[in-house]
Order: C-alpha cells, then structure tokens, then sequence
C-alpha cells in the first residue's frame, strides 16, 4: 500500500471521528427542565394504580364499541357490503 493510501485512510478516520464528537454533543438551543426523582413507594403505588385503572378504562371503551357496531350491523340488516 503507498503511504498516500494510509494517510487517506487516516484523515478519513480523524475527520471520522471528530465528526462523530460534533454530532453527539448537545444541542444549546434546546432548554431541558430538571428531571423528576421518583417520589417513593407511595408515589409508585399511585402510579400503578392509575396505570391500571387507565388501562382498565381502555378495555371497557373497546367493548363498548364492539357492542355498538355489533347492534348497529344487527339494525342494518347484516349488510357485510356496508362494513368492509
């Protein structure tokens, strides 16, 4: 390999490299608040809780809207063309 050929190589890396460096630095526009340090068990158990109720919520409105399409296509005659 000619010397050229490794200096190439080497300035590629070092370019690289330092490309890289400017690419992960921060962004100073951008303004980021403190972060939130979790409160405790309490605040966890709260946490949980309205998870599940979130989620519990989310599965009643699914079957709820089942049932309304199940009644409105019992109303409609069962016209498959209507809902596909």
């Amino acid at each position: 390999m000619k010397l050229r050929n490794l200096l190439l190589i080497a300035f590629g890396m070092f370019v690289g490299y330092k490309l890289a460096a400017k690419m992960r630095e921060d962004d100073p526009n951008v303004v980021s608040g403190p972060r939130r340090e979790s409160g405790g068990r309490a605040v966890r158990t709260v946490s949980a809780q309205a998870q599940r109720l979130a989620d519990q919520a989310t599965t009643k409105s699914l079957d709820m809207i089942k049932r309304a399409r199940g009644s409105l296509r019992d109303r409609a005659g069962s016209d498959e063309a209507v809902w596909n």
